[in-house]
């Protein structure tokens, strides 16, 4: 899996060199594809999450930096394939969860952002 999101990171152009992991809690979901990208106040988590509704994603986050990304089809004999999904991403910082905000498009795209923890220098 980090193989794949390193590969993502390159197609999308995005810097991979974070000390970030995806993995797939429960049965693998390769078609549920992620990226992270770190800003200078924020971490930015794009999913592409196919064939979901709005109502049928779910994100979480807590202070220790995890971020989980979940989806199940209300139809369950959907005709795409699409099959419950957990995907826990860790970030390399703490984050604020109370601050996390997250978008998801009538096209499957999922757009989180999360804010982290500033240190002072």
């Amino acid at each position: 899996m980090v193989s794949l999101f390193l590969k993502l990171g390159l197609i999308w152009g995005f810097p991979t060199s974070m000390d970030t992991m995806v993995v797939d809690v429960g049965p693998s979901a390769d078609w549920v594809k992620i990226n992270v990208r770190k800003t200078k106040d924020c971490f930015e988590v794009y999913a592409l999450v196919p064939w979901l509704l709005r109502e049928e994603v779910h994100v979480q986050s807590d202070l220790a930096g995890r971020l989980v990304i979940s989806g199940e089809s209300e139809q369950l004999d959907n005709p795409w394939g699409v099959t419950p999904f957990k995907k826990v991403i860790t970030l390399p910082s703490r984050i604020d969860p109370h601050q996390t905000s997250s978008v998801v498009t009538l096209h499957g795209q999922l757009f989180v952002r999360v804010p982290y923890e500033q240190l002072d220098s």
